[in-house]
């Protein structure tokens, strides 16, 4: 965060199974589904918070067995993944995903995590 001078602010990090994922979900984004992240922006009159991110256990889990990689890496990816929309960020274009995974891969190398330039949400893929 502080790379992106982000205001001193915090985060909460709820890591949950896919049932209550996938009625977050359906809750927030209507779609009936889990995923593996899901980032809540805090409203701008709420001083100290910057919002909250929501991490699927059960698809980390299946994605870091995809990448080759521990689940606690992957959780650290899905973080900040998250932290990364809560500063605005968006990866839902093809140009804009590809710049998303080039900052999380800067955060990841700063912080000794291992980096991959395909990373993506490997649950919609299997």
């Amino acid at each position: 965060m502080e790379a992106y001078e982000a205001p001193h602010a915090e985060v909460t990090v709820l890591i949950t199974d896919d049932r209550q994922m996938a009625q977050l979900n359906e809750q927030f984004r209507d779609v009936a589904s889990t995923t593996d992240v899901l980032s809540f922006p805090a409203p701008a009159h709420v001083a100290g918070h910057l919002g909250d991110i929501a991490i699927s256990y059960d698809v980390a889990a299946l994605q870091a067995r995809m990448r080759g990689v521990s689940t606690r890496d992957e959780i650290a990816m899905l973080a900040i993944h998250g932290g990364l929309h809560l500063l605005g960020y968006d990866d839902e274009q093809e140009a804009d995903r590809e710049d998303m995974i080039q900052r999380m891969n800067a955060i990841a190398s700063q912080v000794g995590l291992p980096t991959d330039s395909d990373w993506r949400s490997g649950h919609y893929d299997a």
